[in-house]
This record gives C-alpha cells, structure tokens and sequence, in this order.
C-alpha cells in the first residue's frame, strides 16, 4: 500500500511540475508575442537614418509622397478632392495613405493607394500625413493593389483604365493585353475595346468620365467610333445627347454606321479654312486649333498633364464665356 501511495505521489508530483512548465512555456511565448507587436509599431527614422521596415504606419512629409507612376485612376473631381479636404478638417485623417519605396524615386514615398487623400492634404496646406509604409513592391504589385482598391470602393472606371493599361504595355509592365487580362480578370477583348478609347481627345474622355453614371463603355466605344468616321464635334453632339439621356447604345450604334456609310461614298466634311498651332516654349507640338467656313471651331490638344486638365478646361471655359458675353453685347454706335 506504501509503494502505491509512493507512485501516486511521484505521478502527481510529475504532473504538478509539468503544469508548471506550461505555465512558464506560455508565459515566455506572451513575452515574445508582446515584443514582437511593439517591434512592429515604428516611429519616423531620423533624418539620415538607413533604418527601414516591411511594414510599418507612420507620420511622413506630404512634401516627400509622389504620385504612383502607374496610378489606375487618371481622374479627378475637384469637388470630391475639396469635400475630402472638409471631411479631413471635421474628422482628421481616417485611413493611412499606403506607400512604398522605388529605386527610381530615392528619398520618396511612392504612393500606392491614396491619391485623393494626398491631393485633399495638399490642398489644406498639411505638412504631414499618416501612411502605412509597405517595402518590396513591384510595378505590378503597384498597380494592381491601387487597381482592386478603386474597384472596391467603385471609383474605378473604364475611362481611367483605357490610360493605365495602356500605359502598362507601353512600358511593358505587362507583356501583351492576354497577360494583362489574366492580372485584372478581364478578357483580353475587353481590355483591347477599353484601350481604343485612348484615341479620343483628352477633353472629351474627361467629359466621359465626369458622367460616368450615364455614360458606359458601351456609349463611349460608339462615340469613339463616330469621333474616328466624322470627326470631334459629332462625336461632341453625341456625348451632349448620351449626358441628356437621349441617345441609347443602339442609336449611337446606328449613328456610327450611318458615318461609316457616308464616309464610303466620299467626305463631306467641310476642310479648314485656317489654322492656329500651339507648342511648348521647348518647341514640342500641343495641339492646334482649326477654323471653318461654315462657323465652326474646333481645338485640339495633345500631351495634357491629368492633373491639368481640369485646370485648363475651366481656362478655356472662362475665355469662351468671356467672348460670348462680348458678343451677345454689341457696341454702341
């Protein structure tokens, strides 16, 4: 009966020692998990410091964030940047920018996601702005990240993707339109319809895009196509008729054939009767504008930075409204 009592001791002994060891396995293992969470909160590196992280949220200088080189969204509202900067006035700053570093911008922060954030910070005069730093993305990596976060959030469109792809193969970040379509889940006849938008003037996709809600791929591949058989101020007159809902998909379809059809039996289009030709104090070619016999003024540019579009399209408004105002007024005699 000693002897019985004696292993019993011993076992439970055994067992008192192991709950033990447990105990202190797991506390060592709280231990490690604690220091690892506060590894991953990192503060701003000093000026200078060769310190980097994979991963870390963080204050920087909105004077160091440059735009993503293959940024899918070429877009943007004014009014949307300037409710975004009242919000950030009322709310502060919600959600981090999501940045990254490139080789090709040393120095900088390459943003991934948070475009509209930069521009509403800047446009508050902020000097900082909270980003969450991600290390080791590629160009694909790049896009495809600010891709499927626009998506999310549905402020992509097709109008914004017809310039990123193209961009995307020029610069061979992707081989064809098929490798393309693998990375964003498109077929590659989709991608090639998207892209042919890309042969419309600057202006004219813009409108497009600022009238997203009316106007869908489907009405912008047949202005694109009536643009190409007769020219930017039908195209134009279409685009005013699609806005207004008066133009569906079908009846722009049967405009484009009946262009085509009168392009076959000969032009009749009335040619020029002069011209005005812009370029860069550089001497690179921006566009010209041509003057008809029949009234008709038509101007055309090319090279047009995205974040300067909107700005020159209100310039342009401001002088045509100025010399209709001159007109509607005749001088005295």
């Amino acid at each position: 009966m000693a002897a019985k009592l004696n292993f019993t001791s011993k076992v439970r002994a055994g067992m008192a020692v192991e709950r033990v060891s447990a105990g202190e396995r797991l506390a060592e293992a709280d231990v490690v998990n604690i220091a690892q969470r506060e590894a991953a909160v990192v503060t701003q590196p000093e000026e200078g410091s060769a310190q980097t992280e994979s991963h870390a949220v963080r204050q920087i200088l909105v004077e160091d964030v440059v735009s993503n080189p293959y940024n899918p969204r070429a877009f943007y509202s004014a009014e949307t940047i300037d409710e975004l900067a009242d919000s950030f006035e009322k709310q502060g700053q919600i959600t981090p920018i999501l940045v990254t570093h490139l080789a090709e911008f040393p120095g900088k922060y390459v943003i991934v996601d948070g475009e509209r954030r930069i521009r509403a910070a800047r446009s508050r005069g902020d000097k900082t702005i909270e980003a969450d730093v991600r290390d080791g993305l590629d160009s694909q990596n790049l896009y495809l990240r600010a891709y499927h976060a626009n998506k999310e959030r549905e402020e992509q469109t097709v109008f914004d993707d017809a310039l990123a792809w193209k961009k995307l193969l020029d610069e061979r970040v992707y081989v064809d339109q098929v490798e393309l379509g693998v990375a964003v889940g498109e077929d590659p006849k989709h991608i090639s319809k998207v892209i042919s938008l890309t042969s419309l003037p600057p202006l004219l996709l813009q409108r497009m895009a600022q009238n997203k809600t009316d106007v869908g791929l489907g009405h912008a591949y047949n202005i694109k196509l009536i643009f190409d058989r007769a020219g930017a101020s039908v195209a134009e007159h279409w685009l005013d008729q699609v806005i207004e809902g008066k133009a569906t998909v079908r009846k722009l379809e049967a405009a484009a054939s009946a262009e085509a059809g009168a392009r076959r039996i000969g032009p009749r289009r009335t040619h020029y009767q002069s011209r005005v030709q812009f370029n860069r104090p550089d001497g690179v070619a921006l566009g010209e504008l041509k003057l008809f016999g029949d009234g008709r003024a038509e101007l055309s540019l090319t090279g047009i930075a995205p974040a300067d579009q909107q700005r020159l399209a209100e310039r342009v408004k401001a002088v045509i409204e100025q010399w209709a105002s001159e007109m509607e007024t005749p001088e005295t005699v």
